[in-house]
Formats: structure tokens, C-alpha cells, sequence
């Protein structure tokens, strides 16, 4: 083992305070989330400096559109990074138990099974795009964009899923840096090419499209690269003996809990921006007004407030990231009771961050929501949801906590029932009962939000103390050492 990662393993297993690691570990953790979400709103950003034509707020229109798909792909994506968790927890373990052998067959086989992942996927996508659009109510100009729109993104799942596995070999060794390397490549791109493509070859939403898949094709060679001669961490052996049915059973069955409870909580975000793109339109016509040219502003605004969200959230989904990190090794190294003291540091640190981005992001929302889009009626929705949905921010860290603690200890099952309690027990519900029982108009969608977050602290409770901080790798290591003698 080399001495990087030999240190960065000393951090996790070791090292006191535990948040003097934490932190240290999660800088580069906290960049890579910083430069994902920039990722994401470089196109929303630019679009929105699209000019009206003749009076009507196409700008909107695109961001509409975009907002729409961006639950869809995310339930294609959500498998891969399924596989990312069950990669990060299984390859932690065999680190922590010094079994450098398991860790590297975990590893082959996780970039495996994430090609052959995503090139399904695109398929899938590419050919059911237009049928999916349809189905969650996506009509007129919008529905035009968004097929558009979605079937370009179509052709980065290969590349974002090899990214996913990537990112989980890395830090399931310690090693937070690299992946911020490899990010800043493609953000660099992305950032370079959109506002051409959008702005300047007015290719428009095809442009947003475009770019994004060039800036995640280019950073594969990087990637390749790195696992074939890494300085640090494990070498990737691209090797037919390494790729083992067994391990890809085992890999399968960890991430698919994980994989099911993000594809489920994206339904139900498809399903929650179906609600809120209809109920605009309802708004809309009930007075009279001109559909198409208002009738978007509620979605763009929801659209716009979890952008600016995932920007608030980086450093408690820095921290939970590392604390999957630390609970995976330490239960691989037997060390049972630091894991669990993880967890509880852990809790605190994201709770505290995320007390004080709520208190600094509630007074700014409105200057913030200016940034992304111009129309009046917009910029009141999104300037009211962000109220809610930042008031919340404490309650979403201790949500992550939990998640994360379940991933990196393996009980993914755990984060399937948590993530889809929250969605489709308390919060889907709530917003069809208040939106349409109630007078309270798009604020019971907010409302809804909230409470759920809240709803969610007890259950977390409950399933932690169910968790049994075992390993999840020992039989099936046993096995890959000896098959890696053959």
C-alpha cells in the first residue's frame, strides 16, 4: 500500500478528533458536489438569458422543460449510482480489512457492470423519451424541448455511470482528490461550451443538450487513465479473470435497494413536477390568463429553488459522503464502536452547516432567484418555495446522515425504506390533499415538502438501530481469493 493512501487510511481508522478527518477528507468532496451542481445550473443559467420573443418568456419554456426531465433522468441514473454505493461500501470494507486482493475485484467488476448499465439505459431512454414526456403531462412547446432535450442527455448515461463507479473506487480507498480533477475538466468544458452554443450558435435548448454530453464524454480517457496507473489507490486490471459472476451477483444485490429507492424517489419527483406543471396551467386558465406564456413559471420556479438548493446542501452531502467512507472502513477493520461515534459527529457537523445555510440563503433567496430568470411571476413562486424548502435544511441534513450511515455500513435496504417512506407515504399525499382539500394554493406544495422532511427524523431513529454494523464483503472475498490464484 503506498503512503497516500496509507495516511488517508491512518485518517479514517485512527486519527482524533474524528472531525478534524471528516473535514479534511470532505474539501475535495465538497468541490466535486460544487462543481456537479454548477454542472447542472450552467445550463438553467444560460438559457434563462435567452430573450423574450414577441412578449412571451421562452426562456421559461426551456427551463420548464428542462425541470421536467430532470426527474426522468435522474430514475436512469439513480441505478448508477445504486452502484456507486454498493461499490463504495464493498470496496471500504475490503480496504479497512487490509484485503487489497477483494478490493481490487470489487473494483473491476463495479466499472463493468456500470458499462453494461449504462449503455441499456440509453437505449431504454432514447427510444421511450417521447412516450414518457407524454405520460407525466408535458405539452405544447414544452414537450417539444424536453424530448429534445432528454434524448441528447440520453447518450451520457455510459459515461456518467463509469463515472459514478470511478468516483466510488476512489473514495472507497480514502482518496477525495482525483475525482475533483476529472470534475473541474469536464465543468471547465461544460462552462466553456454552453453559453456558445446557446447564446452565440443560438442553438438554444439543443445547445444546453450538446454541451453537457461533450463536457462527460471528454472526461472518460482521464478516468481510464487514473485506473490504469493510479499513484495512489487501487490499479484497475482489465483482465478477463478479474470480472467474476459472483462478485457482480454480490454488487448487483447491494445496490439494488439503493438503485430502487432512488429510481422510486424519482418517480415520485416525476410525478410531484407533473403536479405542479399541471396545477400551473389550472392557475393559469382559471383566471383567464394566456397558457403558455405564465403557465411555466410555477415549474420553473420549483426547478430553480432545487437548484439553488443543491447549492446549500454541499457541505452536509460533503460530509455524509465521507461518512460512508469512515463507517465502511471501520467496520471492515472490526471497529465497531468508531463507526457508530462517526455517525453521531457526523450528525452534528451537517446539522450545524445546514442551520447556518439556512440562516444565511432565506434573506438572499430573492437576489438569488434573479440570477436564473426574469419573469415577475416566476421570480415570486421560486423566491416562496425557497422559504420552505431552506427552513428545512437542518431536518435534510439529518436525513442524509441517516442515508449515508446506511450505505456505508451495506444496509441498503435501509435507504430504500427511508427514502421512499418520505416521498410516497408522507409527501405525495400531503401535496395532493392540501393542494386540492385546501385553499392554500401552491404553498401547500411547500408545506408538504416541509413536513416531510420533519416526518422523517423518528423513522431515521428507528432503522439506525436496526443497523448491524457487520461486514457485507467476508464470504464472498473468501471466494475472489481464491479464485484470484487460478
Amino acid at each position: 500500500m503506498d503512503k497516500t493512501r496509507e495516511l488517508k487510511t491512518e485518517i479514517i481508522l485512527n486519527e482524533n478528533p474524528l472531525w478534524k478527518g471528516m473535514l479534511r477528507l470532505s474539501i475535495p468532496v465538497f468541490l466535486v458536489n460544487v462543481l456537479k451542481t454548477v454542472h447542472d445550473l450552467v445550463d438553467g443559467f444560460f438559457l434563462g438569458q435567452i430573450a423574450p420573443v414577441d412578449g412571451v418568456y421562452v426562456s421559461t419554456m426551456m427551463q420548464t422543460a428542462v425541470g421536467m426531465t430532470w426527474a426522468v433522468f435522474f430514475i436512469f441514473i439513480s441505478f448508477g449510482t445504486g452502484l456507486s454505493v454498493a461499490g463504495n461500501a464493498l470496496i471500504g470494507q475490503c480496504v479497512g480489512k487490509g484485503d487489497e486482493k477483494g478490493a481490487q475485484r470489487y473494483a473491476s467488476n463495479t466499472i463493468l457492470l456500470a458499462i453494461i448499465l449504462g449503455i441499456f439505459f440509453t437505449i431504454i431512454l432514447y427510444i421511450f423519451t417521447p412516450t414518457i414526456m407524454t405520460a407525466i403531462g408535458t405539452r405544447g412547446k414544452e414537450l417539444e424541448y424536453a424530448i429534445t432535450y432528454l434524448r441528447i442527455r440520453a447518450f451520457e448515461l455510459p459515461f456518467l455511470f463509469l463515472s459514478f463507479a470511478f468516483q466510488a473506487i476512489r473514495q472507497a480507498t480514502g482518496d477525495t482528490t482525483t475525482p475533483v480533477i476529472v470534475s473541474t475538466v469536464s465543468i471547465i468544458i461544460n462552462i466553456i461550451l454552453t453559453p456558445i452554443m446557446i447564446l452565440v450558435l443560438n442553438w438554444g435548448i439543443v445547445g444546453a443538450g450538446v454541451s453537457t454530453l461533450i463536457a462527460n464524454v471528454l472526461m472518460t480517457p482521464i478516468m481510464l487513465y487514473v485506473f490504469m496507473k493510479p499513484r495512489n489507490g487501487v490499479k484497475i486490471i482489465f483482465k478477463r479473470n478479474m470480472f467474476d459472476k459472483n462478485l457482480l451477483l454480490h454488487l448487483t444485490k447491494v445496490s439494488i435497494p439503493a438503485s430502487i429507492g432512488q429510481a422510486l424517489q424519482s418517480i415520485g419527483f416525476v410525478i410531484l413536477n407533473s403536479v405542479i406543471y399541471t396545477y400551473g396551467i389550472q392557475m393559469i386558465e382559471s383566471t383567464g390568463g394566456v397558457v403558455g406564456e405564465e403557465a411555466n413559471a410555477l415549474s420553473a420556479a420549483y426547478y430553480i429553488g432545487n437548484r439553488i438548493n443543491s447549492l446549500v446542501m454541499f457541505p452536509a452531502m460533503a460530509i455524509s459522503s465521507v461518512l460512508a467512507i469512515y463507517v465502511a472502513q471501520n467496520i471492515g477493520a472490526g471497529n465497531i464502536s468508531r463507526a457508530k461515534q462517526s455517525f453521531r459527529v457526523g450528525m452534528f457537523i451537517c446539522v450545524g452547516m445546514m442551520t447556518i445555510g439556512m440562516l444565511v440563503i432565506i434573506p438572499l433567496r430573492e437576489v438569488l432567484v434573479r440570477l436564473f430568470n426574469s419573469d415577475p411571476t416566476t421570480i415570486v413562486f421560486a423566491s416562496e418555495y425557497m422559504l420552505f424548502l431552506h427552513l428545512g435544511l437542518p431536518f435534510m441534513g439529518i436525513f442524509q446522515t441517516y442515508l449515508s450511515t446506511f450505505q456505508g455500513s451495506g444496509d441498503t435496504k435501509f435507504t430504500l425504506i427511508m427514502a421512499s417512506v418520505r416521498l410516497w407515504v408522507v409527501r405525495l399525499p400531503l401535496v395532493f390533499g392540501l393542494l386540492y382539500f385546501t385553499d392554500l394554493g401552491p404553498e401547500a406544495i411547500w408545506y408538504a415538502m416541509l413536513i416531510s422532511n420533519i416526518a422523517m427524523i423518528p423513522l431515521g431513529m428507528y432503522l439506525y438501530s436496526r443497523v448491524s454494523f457487520l461486514p457485507k464483503v467476508q464470504n464472498v472475498v473468501s471466494e475472489t481469493n481464491s479464485l484470484s490464484a487460478v
